[in-house]
């Protein structure tokens, strides 16, 4: 069964129906499934469920006939599902490829919220964690979804950042010019501050400037017209999101106004084409290109978990040797996953420890997840152990599999997290394929085995450190000093 052509089509029986006549609309679309069967529901007694399907047993609205059939149809056997799966970290939506679809098309329009919102009111494992009701995303962006003045991106772009989750891949680049002022900042203290130039065009600013005013209107002012466009699951991951999308302009020239030692100045910069800057905003972050394991200070080593890979444990057995205290960066993301399980262990897991718990999505019981404990893995040689302290740190930078990372860390006895807050986009990623784009969404639910969510809240931190205006405007890694003051027995 094409199942857009038979939304098509009862969507245009509903719409030119009564009101009084869509349950028995439905209920007739329904009855002409056929016959199924019903799941056997022994195991339903591990099933968590979260998201609310009362619904559909409102036979007051819905009707007796309609609801009772909704009720059944949920527990169908979906031995022969053509439509979601079952993997082993999420669930998987079998994709319908879309090809020339004109972006004012209604019934497209309609049609792709109605899979987003429907996707994740049966399987996000967040459904009710973002800031609005989801219960009440779904009448308004079906409204926009009719209004043709509302781009396609744009209805987009808006609609998967009610999710809240910094996973989600977005289209607000092309909404606000597709041209970028060719710049790294950060924001400290809700200012936006030049962390490097760039060589793509030449400009007079300089490191540790302050970024003013572009094109008169603040920085911050900017951020928040750009923030219900750019998904982020927390304010961090918005701060880190924004310093990139303040950038955003459709002018080939704009006029910035910055300050630096107390003046302030003001220049036109080019800008440059968006695939252009984000290729080159891409090899300075690059982590896998920094050194993997380097000293910071006197008897302080640290490990760069972006570029570290399992085939350096002899160059990691050394460098331990060489450090009675360490630091763990997992301020990037991690170069190889199966360090996590294979390389880490040998060096800190001295005992199999509850680390994390996964709420899996059941893809035969839409709103249903399945709650398990992972745990650490135990060394095989005790005597490779680290004994020394450790420091983990962590940022807005710190995302996914870097929070994933984190939270296995943390049950190294006597280690402590520096940092600020993380992207709270913890677990595995899954795609869903809608008319005219396709978006990431986080697949599965990751909790502290105390059951505190990491999803929007990020890993939790024990010394909090967050980047000021005096750090910033001299280069300061102000995270990374906190850290070498902690394990010098400095930290007050």
């Amino acid at each position: 069964m094409n199942a857009d052509a038979e939304y098509f089509y009862l969507l245009n029986d509903v719409l030119q129906a009564p009101d009084s006549m869509r349950n028995s609309i439905c209920l007739k679309w329904i009855s002409g499934l056929g016959s199924y069967r019903i799941r056997d529901k022994e195991d339903d007694g591990n099933i968590e469920t979260f998201n609310d399907f009362r619904w559909i047993s409102d036979s007051l609205s819905l009707g007796k006939a309609l609801s009772e059939s909704l009720i059944r149809l949920r527990d169908a056997d979906p031995e022969n599902n053509q439509y979601v799966k079952q993997t082993t970290v999420n669930v998987s939506y079998i994709e319908t490829q879309y090809s020339d679809i004109p972006q004012d098309d209604v019934a497209y329009r309609l049609l792709g919220v109605a899979k987003f919102w429907n996707a994740i009111d049966s399987y996000s494992p967040n459904r009710n964690l973002t800031d609005r009701a989801w219960d009440d995303v779904l009448a308004e962006y079906i409204a926009l979804a009719f209004d043709r003045s509302v781009s396609f991106p744009s209805l987009y772009s808006r609609m998967v950042s009610e999710l809240c989750d910094t996973h989600v891949n977005s289209w607000y680049i092309p909404i606000f010019g597709g041209r970028f002022i060719p710049l790294m900042c950060k924001f400290a203290e809700n200012r936006l501050f030049v962390t490097d130039t760039c060589s793509l065009v030449a400009n007079n600013l300089k490191i540790g400037d302050e970024i003013i005013l572009i094109d008169s209107v603040s920085p911050i002012k900017r951020l928040i017209e750009l923030a219900s466009y750019i998904p982020h699951s927390n304010r961090s991951s918005l701060l880190r999101d924004g310093s990139f999308a303040t950038l955003l302009t459709a002018k080939d020239e704009v006029q910035i106004k910055y300050a630096r030692e107390g003046k302030t100045y003001t220049t036109m910069i080019p800008s440059v084409e968006g695939d252009k800057f984000v290729n080159w905003r891409y090899s300075l972050e690059n982590a896998q290109s920094k050194p993997k394991f380097k000293e910071v200070a006197n008897v302080i080593g640290s490990i760069n978990i972006g570029s570290l890979t399992c085939k350096d444990e002899q160059d990691l057995e050394k460098f331990l040797a060489s450090y009675d205290k360490l630091i763990i960066d997992l301020r990037a993301y991690p170069a190889e996953y199966d360090v996590l399980h294979k390389l880490l262990p040998t060096f800190f897991f001295s005992q199999s420890r509850e680390a994390v718990e996964v709420l899996l999505p059941q893809a035969h019981h839409p709103g249903g997840f399945i709650r398990s404990t992972i745990l650490t893995r135990k060394t095989s040689d005790s005597d490779k152990l680290y004994k020394g302290k450790v420091v983990l740190l962590v940022n807005a930078s710190s995302q996914s599999m870097s929070e994933y990372f984190t939270m296995f860390l943390q049950t190294i006895p006597g280690s402590i997290t520096i940092g600020s807050q993380t992207a709270g986009a913890d677990g595995d990623v899954t795609r869903i394929q809608l008319p005219y784009a396709s978006f990431n969404i986080t697949g599965a639910g990751i909790c502290y085995p105390d059951g505190t969510n990491a999803q929007r809240n990020g890993v939790k931190i024990d010394i909090v450190v967050e980047p000021s205006v005096k750090g910033t405007m001299r280069g300061v890694d102000e995270q990374l000093q906190a850290a070498i003051d902690y394990l010098q027995g400095e930290h007050r």
